[in-house]
């Protein structure tokens, strides 16, 4: 696998400095952070792909270039960020490297690129989706699918599809080593032209292959593919509950919408819920939902408010406490109950890359890259922004009640006992436990200094709070200067 990566890297670089063009757009920015305490207020360090460490005040320099080269029916876009962290652990990567091909519907692409969660939730505003938000490093991958919404033949616009498939490298920084991720995705929007257009569908992730300090190497080869791909179970040279269950750490999200087109805004009603078990498939999970509006108003109106955003996530119940069920197949699993989101008995790192939860950053991960400490959370959270002029200004407010996660054998206490005041001693019980308030504050301004008339040189300031245990009690200031090319 290593070789493989080494050759999608060469490949996508010889690609891009043979291509005609190549004066795109390139970018320095240098930023810094004060935190009051060796923690990085919680909106400085979240959903920002992985650019800002968690360890509290820091330097950043970030080199970007991105260019695109279109013909008549071909579009390629490409490009690269690194990004340099001075101190006592100093680091050198980079965040992006990517080629992009486009044509006749469909885009392939390849390398480390910026790739949320699709459809209509506000990345910038928002909190975070349940399934690949902002918040973790871009994850190395090749992606093919549609590029827009394709028309269903006959139906003059009012029915449409949208879907893609992924192969990426999860890596080696994690508990085992040289694991995959395989990720599809498929949706359907009805109303066409008309004001009101309702979307759903469902994306479907799994950690594979590899290997495991417990579990010694998990085979990856086609078979095991196809057995992941249909979220079917192993062979017997797979692990004892993947042989008698489902291959590999298997996942998703339920997505469901509304979209309404009006002169004075844009609306978009959004619901996801996530999917642990087959059973979710069945839509038998809904109680736990990550769900928001999100309205862009129109520059008509003239509001002191350009964007806003409400949101609200709900994840206690997890089809309720680990218990016995008498009608299971005890080969499989004689329990039924906590799905204990994110977090997989043998892939123990859980659903997260380098340190950071792919999805919503409520979802604490442990230090030592051994699961998620929290995963039972309530939230409400709010976003805005405005613009006069050639000013931005933007702000969050964030606020959870957080429970940890239920008593569960198959995963070890990693520290949240103490923490969410849970005694579980590994016993499969609901165990007593306390909520950890959490409140998260940022605002920030970003506008042109007033020494280049061509916008080309952007000051960034960003004030932040967060006030409870879970997360800290810090306050930062982040000031960033950019100048575009």
């Amino acid at each position: 696998m290593a070789i493989l990566k080494r050759f999608l890297f060469l490949a996508i670089f010889f690609s891009i400095i043979s291509l005609p063009n190549l004066y795109g757009q390139f970018s320095i920015e240098t930023s810094g952070i004060f935190s009051s305490e060796n923690t990085t207020p919680f909106w400085f360090q979240s959903n920002r792909y992985g650019v800002y460490s968690d360890e509290g005040s820091q330097f950043m320099s970030r080199l970007q270039y991105h260019n695109s080269y279109d013909t008549e029916n071909i579009d390629i876009l490409y490009g690269a960020s690194a990004i340099a962290r001075p101190g006592d652990r100093s680091t050198l990567s980079f965040n992006q490297g990517y080629l992009k091909v486009r044509g006749y519907g469909l885009e392939f692409s390849g390398g480390r690129f910026m790739d949320p969660s699709p459809l209509f939730y506000d990345n910038e505003l928002g909190m975070g989706s349940l399934g690949v938000s902002t918040n973790a490093t871009p994850i190395p991958k090749l992606k093919l699918g549609l590029h827009d919404w394709l028309t269903v033949p006959y139906t003059n616009d009012f029915l449409q599809v949208f879907g893609y498939i992924t192969h990426g490298w999860l890596g080696s920084a994690r508990f085992g080593s040289d694991v995959l991720l395989h990720e599809k995705a498929g949706y359907f929007k009805i109303g066409g032209d008309r004001v009101l257009n309702f979307y759903g569908g469902l994306v479907h992730y799994v950690i594979w292959g590899g290997s495991t300090p417990e579990e010694g190497n998990i085979p990856s080869g086609l078979s095991d593919f196809i057995d992941v791909f249909f979220a079917q179970s192993g062979d017997a040279s797979t692990p004892g509950s993947e042989e008698a269950y489902v291959l590999g750490n298997q996942l998703g999200t339920w997505a469901f919408g509304s979209l309404i087109d009006l002169n004075e805004a844009d609306i978009s009603v959004y619901l996801q819920s996530p999917i642990e078990t087959k059973y979710d498939l069945k839509l038998s999970n809904m109680s736990d939902i990550l769900t928001g509006v999100s309205v862009n108003f129109s520059e008509e109106l003239k509001l002191p408010i350009d964007s806003f955003v409400y949101e609200y996530m709900y994840t206690k119940n997890q089809s309720g406490p680990r218990r016995l069920n008498p009608d299971a197949d005890p080969s499989i699993d004689k329990y039924r109950g906590n799905q204990n989101y994110y977090n997989h008995e043998i892939y123990e790192t859980g659903w997260a890359y380098q340190l950071r939860t792919i999805g919503n950053p409520l979802f604490k991960p442990d230090p030592d890259s051994l699961g998620i400490l929290n995963n039972r959370i309530v939230a409400h959270h709010i976003g805005l922004e405005s613009s006069f002029s050639q000013t931005k200004i933007f702000g969050k407010i964030t606020y959870s009640k957080n429970f940890g996660k239920r008593c569960d054998n198959r995963v070890p206490d990693l520290g949240e006992g103490e923490l969410f005041g849970i005694q579980c001693d590994n016993e499969v019980k609901i165990g007593s436990s306390r909520s950890l308030t959490q409140w998260s504050f940022l605002a920030g301004a970003e506008f042109p200094l007033p020494i280049n008339l061509n916008e080309n040189i952007r000051l960034r300031l960003e004030a932040a709070f967060d006030d409870g245990i879970l997360f800290g009690d810090q306050f930062g200031v982040l000031t960033s200067i950019k100048w575009t090319l």
